[in-house]
């Protein structure tokens, strides 16, 4: 096949042979009649072909009119094809289906008044020429949007308004066809009868029916006669739609038992032979080529149906009644202030001093000094004998057993406040994240099934004989193809799955590690995007500890687009470690599941709040790239700076923000930079010390392996930094590369973390 593409790219060849395929086509596609008139879908096709092949298509349709001894009913196609011809001279620039369709119907129409005042003056056949030219321009929109969409995405993708054209093209080229009437059998009652049988043994019976009706009105339009062994074509098609899960060896036999039956009632005895012979054509035809999957070649994209948007709309209200409780809950915390902790001078004042005859002078000539002893003994409730200023006090042995009980109650007093406090703010960031949840899920409602392709996927995974409980094909805004499917058990022929969506989309699929959890597995595959990153990472462990407190991790989500994380714990050694680990751990699951990073950077927030028991923090340094277009979007969180080559200039992007594991509200910073190929990115920890940079700088302008980069900014640390590096240091370079440079890091360019 590649041979044969590379062949067809030389002009020298492609043109002779284009304009012979033209040539042979005109001729093929003018015999046929309608209403009267020539078949007029080499018009349509000459309304869209370039000046040299539309010359070709009449040339054609000039040999016709000779070969059938200059047929009057041809003479409108004729006229068509020359004024096309002109109209592709003069605007052959123009490319854009609609563009073309309006076009072509206007010059079949000025075609049609010629004709009608030149040829047909006396029978006024202008309202048939006029509805002729409306068809052309109907079935020319169709071939040039099919022509389009096969080039670009290797199938002809319908939907509600071109499945019109559909069927107005395959009626015209069916009529075209059954002008090849030979004695012994009709060329466009071979083809249609082939067609509808492959639809019906694919896409049930509504797909056997409806390309049985449209055969079936294409050879009546072309003659009554030619048409009438076929009226119960659509009936036997939709009854061969139902026992379209038999095996060709009984299904070819039934079906054609059931169309002989009905040709038999309509048709005579002398024309029953030429429909036996059609029949068995038609089926043989069928047992060559029932392989070839025709959802392979066209796509019907429905609109969103109605439950889905009822779904994505009910989730969108929760959403907005999440955010108005969060706002009315943060409205009637600001009204219901925190009581002030109650202080313990004044405490231990009411509980000592109340009714002592000595109260007025300690605390009104002596209210100092009295005070600072009271809070002295409150630092130091057991010290004996107490303060100076207490010498005299006529209660002085109840003091050490008050000014304890009052720190106590004081001391809890205050915890219980700032424990209110933190939890009002952890419930609010909760509401928060539960209204971004919410809002995101139904967001990807609107992302619809392709329904052909995801049909198309389902008889992959029964032919490799997989198990599976949902799976569906669709559409990126970019327009690349993603695919999930969902399993309890894990798939024993994933790869020979990838191979065959692959050559169904005719594109390149690529897959990520399936995903496992406690109810099944998850996997996801992704056409092969215009950018990738390749990376280097080198982690080393601060001197006295075996373990780096640093972390360090590389995906890819399930739409291709690639990230890369650095954490680093607080400390270091193993407590850092864990930290750390547990940031990226949730994070990479967490954006793996379809979260955004933004929110899931928050949601491993308060994951750190709640599962460390001692006050654990860990910074958080993602770089997210778009796969499509090349953008970069850093996420940090208290992060060192990054340092970015783009078109041979060297930015830091630094981030003023929190760790995660600190504060509730823990927003990252988040920048977006537009990136091309052969771009570089450097991402540190904070054992690289600032005054390494310009020596980084000088690194990354040179061309030099992501490996030895990395090798020499770990190398030179300790230089930089003192003589001596006493923290952890971890090193992640990238460079991005084009889809037509894409390679695959090997274990060799990439250093274990």
């Amino acid at each position: 096949m590649r041979n044969i593409k590379k062949f067809m790219a030389y002009e020298a060849v492609r043109l002779p042979l284009g304009c012979i395929a033209a040539l042979g086509g005109g001729y093929l596609l003018s015999v046929g009649t309608i209403c009267g008139t020539a078949s007029p879908l080499a018009a349509a096709l000459a309304g869209i072909c370039s000046p040299v092949y539309a010359f070709c298509i009449l040339l054609g349709s000039l040999l016709a009119y000779v070969v059938q001894g200059a047929s009057s009913e041809m003479r409108f196609l004729l006229t068509c094809l020359v004024s096309l011809s002109c109209m592709r001279i003069l605007f052959y620039e123009a490319r854009r289906p609609h563009v073309l369709a309006i076009l072509t119907t206007i010059s079949c129409s000025i075609a049609g008044i010629v004709s009608d005042l030149v040829f047909d003056s006396e029978d006024g056949r202008m309202p048939l020429y006029i509805l002729v030219s409306l068809l052309i321009g109907t079935a020319a929109f169709f071939l040039a949007d099919a022509w389009n969409a096969f080039r670009k995405y290797g199938k002809i993708v319908l939907d509600a308004g071109k499945s019109f054209t559909f069927a107005i093209t395959y009626l015209l080229g069916i009529t075209a066809l059954c002008g090849l009437d030979l004695y012994f059998c009709n060329a466009g009652r071979v083809a249609g009868i082939f067609i509808t049988m492959l639809a019906a043994r694919q896409f049930r019976h509504s797909g056997g029916t409806l390309l049985g009706a449209l055969t079936a009105c294409g050879t009546v339009l072309c003659s009554v006669k030619l048409g009438m062994p076929l009226l119960f074509l659509p009936v036997t098609a939709m009854l061969a739609g139902f026992l379209s899960k038999l095996p060709n060896a009984l299904f070819i036999p039934v079906y054609f038992l059931m169309q002989t039956l009905s040709s038999a009632v309509l048709d005579s005895s002398a024309e029953f032979a030429k429909v036996l012979v059609e029949l068995l054509l038609s089926c043989c035809l069928y047992a060559l080529f029932s392989k070839a999957p025709l959802y392979r070649i066209l796509t019907y994209h429905t609109e969103k149906p109605a439950n889905g948007q009822c779904i994505a709309h009910r989730e969108q209200f929760l959403s907005q009644s999440i955010s108005g409780l969060r706002e009315e809950a943060a409205a009637v915390m600001q009204h219901l202030h925190l009581t002030k902790p109650v202080d313990a001078v004044q405490l231990a004042r009411e509980r000592l001093c109340a009714g002592c005859k000595n109260e007025d002078f300690c605390w009104s000539q002596r209210g100092e000094k009295t005070e600072e002893a009271f809070r002295q003994l409150l630092h130091n409730p057991s010290a004996n004998p107490g303060p100076e200023a207490m010498a005299g006090c006529v209660r002085r042995g109840k003091i050490l057993e008050c000014f304890r009980e009052c720190g106590q109650h004081a001391a809890l007093e205050q915890s219980r406040c700032v424990h209110l406090s933190q939890s009002r703010s952890v419930m609010l960031e909760y509401f928060r994240l539960m209204e971004e949840m919410t809002t995101d899920s139904a967001r990807q409602r609107e992302l619809q099934p392709c329904m052909q392709e995801t049909n198309g996927l389902q008889e992959i995974l029964r032919l490799c004989k997989c198990e599976f409980q949902s799976c569906f094909v669709h559409r990126l805004k970019s327009g690349r193809y993603a695919a999930e499917i969902y399993t309890r058990t894990a798939l024993a022929a994933d790869g020979s799955v990838q191979a065959l969506l692959s050559e169904l989309l005719h594109v390149e699929m690529c897959s990520i590690p399936p995903q496992e959890n406690g109810g099944g597995m998850r996997y996801c595959f992704y056409q092969r995007p215009a950018y990738c990153l390749e990376y280097a990472v080198r982690s080393i462990h601060a001197p006295g500890y075996a373990r780096c407190g640093d972390t360090a991790d590389a995906f890819t989500d399930a739409h291709g687009n690639q990230y890369l994380i650095l954490s680093d714990g607080m400390g270091s050694g193993s407590s850092a470690s864990l930290v750390s680990k547990i940031a990226v751990r949730a994070f990479v699951r967490l954006v793996s599941s379809g979260m955004p990073p933004e929110t899931a950077i928050r949601l491993a927030n308060t994951m750190l709040l709640s599962e460390t028991n001692t006050e654990g923090f860990a910074t958080l340094d993602v770089l997210r790239l778009n796969a499509d277009n090349g953008e970069l979007q850093m996420y940090k969180s208290g992060a060192s700076s990054t340092l970015f080559l783009h078109h041979g200039q060297v930015m830091k992007i630094s981030a003023p923000s929190f760790p995660i594991g600190i504060v509730p509200q823990a927003e990252p910073f988040r920048k977006t930079v537009s990136a091309f190929a052969e771009d570089k990115i450097i991402m540190l920890s904070d054992g690289i010390h600032e005054a390494e940079f310009p020596f980084m700088k000088e690194l990354l302008l040179r061309n030099m392996p992501l490996t030895e980069v990395i090798t020499q900014i770990c190398e030179k640390a300790g230089i930089f930094h003192a003589g001596k590096a006493e923290d952890d240091i971890t090193v992640i370079a990238a460079r991005i590369r084009c889809a037509a440079n894409q390679k695959r890091t090997t274990a060799a360019e990439r250093m274990a973390v």
